[in-house]
């Protein structure tokens, strides 16, 4: 990016934050979103890395990861506030293959500090943090697809692993993580038409709020005519994506606003159910927006008083 000139206001680092359910696609869009704007321009933290407990004492005391009891939400709003002033903070990583704890390690912010996980802005005061705050909803029925199909192929749990671990967590994601969806400034919504439909029919709204519908303005979205419809109720923005959103139209998109860094490979990518790599032109589309969000929503640092 371009270096300012040594008397011109300093871009501030902007948080943006990804989160949603355990295997609701907040990973993936985040990976899309991430190459667009440049992997050496993001520092990934993952929310994660903040809870209290490791795994087994989690199990002893019944909780899970789902429950704010659990994660130590006073540091993760002094850690996001300091990285948004341009602050590095320490924090050590959550380890997700045995549910431990590594060394401390230091997190210096860049450009976009992308921020990762179940309890992002579980309070109004911690959504108060994020310059640009998601949340990422599919329905229950395709929730449960995606999470059983990601734990099986890709993290080496057997079905009825996870069929005991959906169960278990159920009371606390309805309590504590779906209740974020109303505090996030993007809500990205996936509803099956059958619960058989396959992904690929998935129906994809967003809901943009406070300065992300406004920021909507310049985002060129119009280009799309008929197949990003959008519509306003309420003080918010909703965009429904129709089937008939073309892959090329969104590339061309996505190279015009990103011509350094697009790349097909990565943008709209996922995992499909036979455990292959495809790509969605509504995954893109999102991607696409949330990073042209990122870009217009950037603050910069507020000019000294005038010295006397």
């Amino acid at each position: 990016m371009r270096t300012p000139a040594p008397d011109a206001p300093r871009p501030l680092p902007f948080v943006l934050g990804i989160v949603g359910d355990s295997g609701s696609g907040k990973s993936t869009i985040a990976r899309g979103v991430r190459a667009l704007i440049g992997g050496d321009n993001v520092t990934s933290l993952e929310l994660d890395d903040y809870l209290r407990y490791n795994r087994a004492e989690r199990a002893e005391r019944g909780l899970t990861a789902l429950n704010p009891l659990v994660h130590n939400l006073p540091l993760m709003q002094e850690h996001l506030q300091l990285l948004r002033r341009g602050r590095p903070v320490r924090n050590r990583a959550y380890d997700h293959t045995d549910g431990s704890f590594g060394p401390v390690r230091v997190i210096e912010p860049r450009d976009v500090v992308l921020a990762r996980g179940l309890l992002g802005f579980p309070t109004e005061e911690l959504g108060k943090s994020y310059d640009l705050s998601v949340f990422v909803h599919p329905e229950p029925e395709l929730l449960f697809r995606w999470k059983l199909r990601r734990d099986v192929q890709t993290r080496g749990y057997s079905e009825a692993e996870v069929l005991k671990h959906i169960a278990q967590h159920l009371l606390d994601s309805k309590q504590f993580v779906a209740p974020q969806a109303e505090r996030a400034d993007l809500v990205v919504r996936y509803e099956i038409p059958e619960w058989d439909a396959p992904d690929s029919d998935a129906r994809v709204s967003l809901v943009l709020r406070r300065a992300a519908a406004e920021a909507l303005r310049g985002a060129a979205i119009e280009r799309f005519g008929e197949a990003a419809r959008m519509e306003e109720r309420d003080g918010e923005r909703v965009i429904r994506l129709d089937a008939g959103l073309s892959l090329e139209g969104v590339d061309a998109w996505g190279r015009e606003r990103f011509p350094g860094t697009f790349s097909p490979d990565a943008v709209g990518a996922f995992w499909d159910q036979e455990g292959g790599s495809s790509r969605l032109p509504s995954l893109a589309f999102t991607e696409v927006l949330i990073a042209a969000l990122t870009q217009r929503l950037r603050r910069v640092e507020e000019a000294p008083p005038p010295a006397d």
